[in-house]
This record gives structure tokens, C-alpha cells and sequence, in this order.
């Protein structure tokens, strides 16, 4: 279930009105899930692809305010609003809850508490407590949210998160954006080191910003966390699940600029 302590009712009842037009829930949530990704990215043409899966001629016949792409931002406000209000990963709480009544999620996070546990065992340790930066690694990431636990305590350290699903991995990218970090969030398999998308997130003023790479960049970055975790083994300082190490003697990976866009309701926007 959802940890108790997280409130995403709201949420699960707007993605229920779209589910309830002729859609599988599982569908809904993944395509809610790309939908904040691509629009976050200001990538169009992915995002109306998707939009004009729902602009059948009964949806279309809804009033604005209550037609599906109009949920599916309604839902993403909420969101939003409940982050704010708890600081904690509401997109994987929604997860849980909506999943609750499908074979198709299958997935049940780690709860927050036991985050918070892992995460002092790991000595991930609060700003002014460190010298230098932080590498914080996660390479079975679920929906993010050891990194987001990790990164209240130490917002300005490098966080990667791997995971296989890649349902899972957007979650975690948009958790990682929308906590304004500077991460590299990967899909694919970390114990064969199997890289087949990835995204980075970065810090700004003004509010997080997402982009996923190409697969030059993916390439770099693979060989870029193969070199740092062989250099780790050999200096016999891996930790079991959270990894903390200095990265001042490292190059960043992809270091190309990501343009700001704030996490706003702005990024929903969308025309008839």
C-alpha cells in the first residue's frame, strides 16, 4: 500500500475518471508518467501523439476542464501540491495506490522510513558535515525514492539511479527534476551493466530541468559509471546499496547545458 503518511486520493481519483472512458489503468498511469516527462523536456510531437490517443470524438464532446488531457494535468497539479506538502515521493505513492487494483504495476516500493534507515546506514550525510561533493548511487531505483531521501540530506551531491523497468526509471527522473537535483537516472539492467535510456536532471534557480540523452551520451555515460565503480572496488569503499564517494578527482559525465524550465503547471499546456 501506500505509505500511510502520504495522502494521493486526489490523484487516484482524477486518473480514474480517464481510466473509466475505455482505458486500462496500467495505460493511463504510464502515459500520465511520459506525458510530465515530454512536456517537461518541451518535446511536442512525442507528447500530441500520445494526447491524440485520447481525443476520440466522445472525450472531445467533454467540457474543457474535463476532458482527458485536462485530468491528466489536473492530476499533475496535484501531484505537485502534495509534494509540496509532505517532501516526499507522492509520484510512487500514486503508484501503489492506482496499482492496487491491477496485475499489470506489480511493483511495491521501499517505504520512507526504512529510506531514511538506508540512507544513515550508507553515511549519506547533511551538508555541512562533507568536504567536497557527494556521489550518491542507487542501482535498483525504484520510483526514486532513496535518491529524494538522499537528497534532502545532501541536495548538492551527484545522484545516479539505475533500473530495469522503464516505468520505474521516468519516475525516478521526474522525482529527481521536480527535487531540483543533479542526477543521471538510467534504464536498464546495473548487474549487466546494461544501459538502454537515460536522463539527466539538473539544478537551477528557478526549479529542476529534465532531459533524456542521446545514445552518444549514453555511451559516455556508461563507460564514464564503468570506470567510477571499478575505481571504487579497488579502493575497497563500496557500500551494498547507496554508494558515497568523492568526486572532485572525477570528470562529470555529459556535461552538455540543460535549459531551465521550471516544474510548473505550465508544461501542461497544451491546444485543442
Amino acid at each position: 500500500m501506500a505509505s500511510p503518511q502520504i495522502d494521493v486520493d486526489e490523484i487516484v481519483e482524477t486518473l480514474e475518471q480517464i481510466r473509466q472512458r475505455g482505458h486500462s489503468a496500467h495505460t493511463v498511469f504510464q502515459d500520465w508518467v511520459n506525458l510530465m516527462l515530454f512536456a517537461l523536456q518541451r518535446r511536442d510531437d512525442p507528447y500530441l501523439e500520445i494526447v491524440d490517443d485520447y481525443r476520440t470524438r466522445g472525450d472531445m464532446d467533454h467540457p474543457e476542464g474535463k476532458r482527458s488531457v485536462d485530468l491528466f494535468s489536473k492530476a499533475f497539479g496535484q501531484l505537485q501540491e502534495r509534494m509540496v506538502a509532505t517532501d516526499a515521493d507522492v509520484l510512487g505513492a500514486a503508484y501503489e495506490e492506482y496499482g492496487m487494483s491491477s496485475d499489470a504495476f506489480g511493483q511495491h516500493f521501499t517505504p520512507h522510513t526504512v529510506c531514511e534507515m538506508m540512507a544513515e546506514i550508507a553515511g549519506v550525510a547533511g551538508e555541512s558535515e562533507t568536504h567536497g561533493r557527494q556521489t550518491v548511487l542507487d542501482p535498483a531505483c525504484g520510483s526514486g525514492r532513496m535518491l529524494l531521501v538522499a537528497g534532502r540530506k545532501q541536495p548538492d551531491a551527484l545522484f545516479f539511479g539505475q533500473d530495469k523497468d522503464p516505468l520505474c526509471a521516468r519516475m525516478t527522473a521526474l522525482n529527481c527534476c521536480f527535487l531540483n537535483l543533479d542526477a543521471y537516472v538510467i534504464q536498464g539492467d546495473s548487474l549487466t551493466v546494461e544501459f538502454q535510456q537515460a536522463w539527466q536532471t539538473s539544478y537551477s534557480a528557478l526549479g529542476g530541468s529534465v532531459r533524456e540523452l542521446d545514445e552518444e551520451e549514453v555511451s559516455e555515460l556508461r563507460e564514464w559509471v564503468t570506470d567510477a565503480f571499478e575505481n571504487t572496488v579497488e579502493d575497497g569503499t563500496q557500500s551494498r546499496a547507496t554508494e558515497r564517494a568523492g568526486s572532485e578527482d572525477r570528470t562529470t559525465p555529459v556535461t552538455a547545458s540543460v535549459p531551465s524550465e521550471q516544474a510548473s503547471l505550465g508544461a501542461f499546456e497544451s491546444s485543442d
